[in-house]
């Protein structure tokens, strides 16, 4: 009889091929979005939205409510904010920042497929994002943890987006977040999330300081940084998180894995779908081509 931590698992996902970008890098060096040359524009050409479910957008912050947050507010509460970083000028002199490439992606991928999810991915490698929500972090409580999820939910909307990604790894976010503080904030945000039909989902490195109950009754899909280690599933198994929202994490990268190979594993751990990282880096040329190639062979 087969172990239920080893593979295959049983994944009630459906055929999905996502991908993450990340906003902060152009590419080729020197060009921004609107640049025929760019690999943005090579994106619309290509067709990678079409054969897109989901597209999640890489980094977004956490920070108080103020005049110039969406919702406003008075910063006693917190919401998601993209840092102003800046990139290549335009012809005409101006500077586009991340927030620009993302209603720009937005609007692009929906025009191209009108049924591909874009998401938001937290960021990870600042401290105490998640705690400073809270006023007391050794006792997170759902006063704070829903006005969160209350301002989560209204940025999304104002940007016409679809969901929340979490991006569960070290140094910080999966350190210094404490359980009790990832089961009351995604407890929160997962309803609320759920009832304008919009999505939770995780890119995990590691298990610690997850929440199982949470995890199980509120999130959408769960793609492993299988690049980071093949033993995660596994190990989430064992930690008491089901396979039901099971998915691969694949890094189509130059000299790294190929579509081929990722399907493979794909098939080999029992997962239907998966999700890549990512799709703008310096190899960008060969990332966007196996995505396509992956695609392929994710919808038979």
């Amino acid at each position: 009889m087969q172990k239920s931590d080893q593979p295959p698992f049983a994944s009630k996902l459906p055929p999905m091929n996502s991908a993450w970008i990340f906003l902060n890098e152009d590419q080729p060096s020197g060009t921004n979005y609107n640049d025929p040359s760019s690999q943005f524009q090579r994106m619309i050409k290509k067709d990678i939205y079409q054969c897109s479910d989901m597209i999640s957008l890489c980094f977004v912050d956490i920070v108080p409510t103020s005049a110039n947050t969406i919702p406003a507010g008075d910063g006693s509460s917190y919401t998601m904010f993209l840092d102003k970083v800046t990139h290549p000028a335009s012809p005409d002199g101006s500077v586009p920042t991340n927030q620009d490439y993302m209603e720009w992606i937005v609007r692009d991928a929906k025009k191209a497929n009108p049924k591909v999810r874009v998401l938001l991915t937290l960021l990870y490698g600042k401290q105490r994002l998640i705690a400073q929500i809270y006023s007391d972090p050794a006792n997170p409580d759902q006063t704070s943890a829903k006005a969160f999820a209350k301002n989560v939910v209204t940025y999304l909307k104002h940007y016409n987006l679809d969901g929340f990604d979490i991006d569960w790894e070290w140094d910080y976010l999966s350190t210094d977040t404490t359980q009790a503080q990832f089961k009351a904030t995604f407890s929160a945000v997962g309803p609320a999330l759920k009832a304008e039909g919009m999505l939770l989902t995780m890119g995990p490195a590691t298990q610690d300081n997850l929440d199982p109950e949470t995890v199980n009754n509120h999130f959408d899909i769960i793609a492993f940084q299988m690049y980071s280690s093949t033993f995660l599933p596994s190990a989430f198994i064992d930690f008491g998180i089901k396979p039901d929202a099971f998915a691969y994490g694949a890094k189509l990268e130059a000299g790294f894995q190929t579509a081929d190979n990722a399907h493979q594993q794909m098939q080999q751990y029992g997962f239907k779908a998966v999700t890549t990282w990512r799709l703008n880096s310096e190899n960008y040329v060969y990332e966007q081509d196996q995505y396509l190639t992956l695609a392929k062979l994710v919808f038979g």
